[in-house]
């Protein structure tokens, strides 16, 4: 069964063997179960890291791999500059999810995916090392936790996720990051696609009206 969050331009494919063209890259998701409540008694239930990057986008920890080097040594290359990922919490083979091939671009684009759990104390550990981390204040200007609550808490349909959907995400890093919490259990299929409804009726409503007036000055 498809979904709208498949609907990628973007070829998806399961096989990390895909023929290299162009550039490879590779990115990771990582999660964990979370006992945090929201204003002391709404569960969060689980802890999703995504990353501000340096241009303003949100994206996930990861990057380009050189053309010779193994891809998982890349990806953990890569966290370890971005995210200072310590050896004992690097991601291994059986950690990757799929592989989006981006042919439409000028310079085609491999990107590989993993997906890790991690335990809470190891992820809440995680995200305070980052700070240590080489690329903090470069490539990395952040990192945060995904609202994955879908359910209305209050007068607002169907939580946060709409909300953050609306944010600006580098590539398809809006469907990787839907597609994997949805397959992963960490978010009901009914409820991500009334938020993914609720999202694209909040940018057609942007582009109707006269949102954005406030940013174009006067014409005197």
């Amino acid at each position: 069964m498809s979904y709208p969050w498949d609907e990628s331009r973007a070829e998806f494919s399961t096989e990390r063997d895909v023929p290299r063209r162009g550039r490879r890259a590779a990115h990771a998701l990582l999660y964990a179960k979370s006992s945090a409540k929201l204003f002391d008694y709404i569960p969060m239930e689980h802890a999703v890291m995504m990353q501000l990057r340096f241009d303003g986008t949100l994206g996930f920890p990861g990057g380009y791999v050189n053309y010779h080097e193994n891809i998982t040594k890349g990806l953990n290359r890569e966290l370890e500059e971005e995210i200072a990922l310590k050896q004992r919490n690097f991601f291994s083979d059986s950690d990757y999810y799929g592989t989006w091939i981006h042919s439409y671009m000028s310079t085609p684009l491999v990107d590989h995916f993993y997906v890790k759990e991690f335990t809470e104390d190891e992820f809440k550990k995680i995200e305070m090392q980052t700070l240590q981390a080489k690329d903090w204040g470069g490539e990395t200007m952040g990192i945060i936790r995904v609202p994955l609550d879908c359910i209305p808490q209050t007068n607002k349909p169907y939580g946060p996720m709409p909300h953050f959907l609306l944010h600006n995400f580098v590539g398809n890093a809006r469907e990787q990051l839907v597609k994997t919490i949805v397959e992963k259990q960490l978010v009901e299929v009914e409820n991500m696609q009334h938020a993914w409804a609720k999202m694209i009726d909040e940018i057609k409503r942007n582009l109707s009206t006269d949102v954005f007036s406030c940013f174009v000055p006067e014409q005197h």
